[in-house]
């Protein structure tokens, strides 16, 4: 077996000699000025971009998902200029020297503090918006945030209508990233989105199997909810997208309720009922749900409604909207389970076997 030496030196182009090998085999550059701020430029967008991406999935558990949504652009906006900063630094080279690079390591060294967010006059009318509208306690509604697109080139962003090309580098709307709201909560089709929810009960069943009445209803602070609960809130909320459901399929643009989905703390009362009877309120409503869906033509899953919040959406939007919601819990549910086992020496012996969430793909 041939063991995987550490490479004596990281090759740069030619046309840029400025990479030295400093200690433990790094590589570290002797750069112009236009290399400096390049390099002040990827560390920056860098952390902007991911500073952006935690954001965005912060806002979506809160259910603020257009606010996400303007993160998600501003997110890719940063990756799109820390790429093109690197590409300036020659550090974007054949897959062979980038492995090498990868290997050794390529050091950025000193980055004067700066502005990683907020670093254009539009962004931060963006930002301002969505802090006008957090300060009302509740998320950017359609009428103040359309649909975004950003430059995966330069990283522009524009809001509307995409027309021409990008006014700052001229790249074709072709190399633009969408941010639409009827996208906001997911990009599944149907087929993805049946599979999913046809098997959202059975990971519920395989995630409280071996552990009692009395685990399942306990809480592990005052913050987290029981296993029963957010099952009982899952089958609330399934019963909540059904309704939509049904309004989108049989009334011409309907006006969904604005009103918020039940909370978590409306579940409290599942905490004092057998995990069966629970179990069953989801199967139930569950059953019905893809009873109203199963066999729907494209057309149906493309029917629209209006939304106070989201603005123009159809029934693919609402289904990606659940199974978002869902999947996040899923998850929650299945730490929640690891942490009640890990702290009682009852059911350390417990065991789920494989993973029970599992991802779903995109499209169709």
């Amino acid at each position: 077996m041939q063991l995987l030496q550490a490479p004596r030196r990281v090759v740069p182009p030619t046309h840029k000699p400025w990479v030295r090998q400093g200690e433990e085999g790094r590589a570290y550059c002797h750069m112009t000025d236009s290399d400096r701020e390049a390099r002040q430029m990827f560390a920056l967008a860098s952390m902007g971009h991911v500073a952006y991406h935690l954001w965005a999935e912060r806002a979506r558990r809160e259910r603020r998902f257009n606010i996400a949504r303007l993160f998600d652009a501003l997110s890719a906006a940063r990756l799109a200029r820390a790429g093109n900063a690197l590409a300036r630094l020659g550090w974007v080279r054949s897959t062979a020297e980038n492995v090498a690079s990868a290997f050794s390591g390529v050091v950025i060294g000193d980055i004067a503090a700066d502005r990683i967010t907020g670093v254009t006059p539009f962004a931060r009318e963006l930002l301002a918006r969505a802090q006008r509208a957090i300060g009302e306690d509740r998320d950017l509604r359609a009428s103040e945030l359309g649909d975004l697109f950003v430059c995966t080139t330069c990283g522009e962003i524009c809001e509307g209508a995409l027309e021409g090309a990008c006014r700052n580098c001229g790249a074709v709307p072709e190399a633009h990233k969408a941010f639409r709201a009827i996208e906001a909560m997911g990009t599944l089709g149907p087929h993805a989105i049946m599979a999913f929810l046809e098997q959202t009960e059975d990971a519920l069943r395989t995630l409280v199997a071996g552990l009692d009445d009395d685990m399942l209803a306990r809480r592990l602070n005052d913050a987290t909810p029981s296993l029963k609960e957010l099952i009982g809130h899952l089958a609330d909320m399934d019963a909540i997208f059904r309704q939509r459901a049904w309004l989108l399929l049989e009334t011409d643009q309907p006006t969904l309720p604005p009103a918020h989905p039940p909370t978590l703390e409306s579940a409290a009362v599942y905490r004092d009922q057998l995990v069966d009877a629970v179990l069953n309120a989801y199967h139930a409503t569950r059953t019905q749900t893809l009873n109203l869906l199963r066999g729907l033509t494209s057309a149906a899953w493309h029917r629209e409604g209006r939304h106070e919040v989201y603005g123009i959406i159809n029934l693919l939007h609402q289904a990606n909207w659940l199974i978002s919601h869902e999947r996040a819990h899923l998850v929650e549910m299945a730490q929640i389970r690891h942490d009640l086992i890990a702290a009682d020496r009852r059911y350390r012996e417990a065991n789920v076997a494989g993973i029970v969430v599992t991802g779903s793909n995109e499209g169709e």
